[in-house]
C-alpha cells in the first residue's frame, strides 16, 4: 500500500522534510535535544532523510532508518539508511545515544511495538526527540484507523502516558498550531488531501522532548493500578 507522504504532490508541497514546520522545525528539535557531540542518533522514520542531513551536518553519528523503499532512495545521500520497521528493528539493545522521530507515532496503530522498541535501543538516560500530529482532547473521535496522521492522533495527556509506560519521561512540550493548519491548507489548495472539516478544530502539532529513564511497565502492572 502506497503511504501518504510518498505522492509525489505531497512532498511538493510539504518539502523534503515531509512534516509540518520542515527544516526549521527539525533544527529546533535537534538544538532542545542537546545531544553529546559526535552521538549515535537514530532518525526513526527519516523519509527522505532531510533531518539525517542536519544531524551529519552537525557532526553526530546519525543512521536513518525507514520502511520505503522510495524514501530511502532519497535519504541514502544525506547518510547512512537502513530499511526496517520501527517495530522490529535490527539494533542491539542501547545501541543510540538519542534517537528523533517526526511525524511517525501518529502513523501506529497501537503505540506499544514502536516505543517499546525505541526505549530498547536508546541508551539509559537517552534523548528521544517527538513531533508529531496530535488530539486536542481525548474525545477525538479518529473515525476508523485509515493509516493516516489524523487517525492515529492521541491526547497530549494520552501520549504522556504512553511514554511513561514504555519509560520514558516527557520533560519538554510544545504547540505549533498554526503549522498544522497551514501545511493542510496547503495539501488541500495542491488537491493531495480533502478538507478535514474537523482538523483545525480538533488537531494540533506538537514538538516533546522525552528521556529513557527506567525499564517500561508491563501492561499487567497498568491495568493493577
Amino acid at each position: 500500500m502506497s503511504l501518504p507522504y510518498e505522492n509525489p504532490k505531497w512532498r511538493e508541497v510539504m518539502g523534503e522534510a515531509l512534516h509540518p514546520g520542515g527544516e526549521a522545525l527539525s533544527r529546533r528539535l535537534i538544538r532542545l535535544c542537546d545531544f553529546p557531540p559526535g552521538a549515535r542518533i537514530l532518525d526513526a522514520g527519516c523519509g527522505m532523510g532531510a533531518t539525517l542531513g542536519l544531524l551529519v551536518e552537525e557532526g553526530f553519528d546519525a543512521l536513518g532508518l525507514d520502511r520505503s523503499d522510495d524514501l530511502l532512495a532519497e535519504a541514502e545521500r544525506r547518510g547512512q539508511v537502513v530499511k526496517a520497521d520501527l517495530c522490529q528493528m535490527p539494533f542491539e539493545d542501547g545501541s543510540f545515544d538519542g534517537a528523533i522521530c517526526e511525524c511517525v507515532l501518529s502513523q501506529q496503530k497501537e503505540l506499544s511495538p514502536a516505543l517499546s522498541e525505541l526505549a530498547r535501543v536508546l541508551k539509559e538516560g537517552g534523548i528521544l526527540g517527538v513531533t508529531d500530529i496530535f488530539a486536542l482532547n481525548r474525545s477525538y473521535d479518529r473515525q476508523g484507523w485509515d493509516g493516516s496522521c489524523a487517525s492515529g492522533a492521541r491526547s497530549v495527556l494520552e501520549m504522556n502516558e504512553a511514554f511513561r509506560i514504555h519509560g520514558f519521561e516527557a520533560f519538554f512540550f510544545e504547540a505549533y498550531p498554526r503549522l498544522l493548519r497551514e501545511c493542510t491548507a496547503q495539501l488541500v489548495w495542491a488537491g493531495v488531501i480533502e478538507a478535514p472539516l474537523n482538523m483545525c478544530c480538533n488537531l494540533s502539532y506538537g514538538l516533546w522532548l522525552c528521556q529513557k529513564v527506567g525499564d517500561e511497565i508491563t501492561i499487567k502492572n497498568v491495568n493493577e493500578r
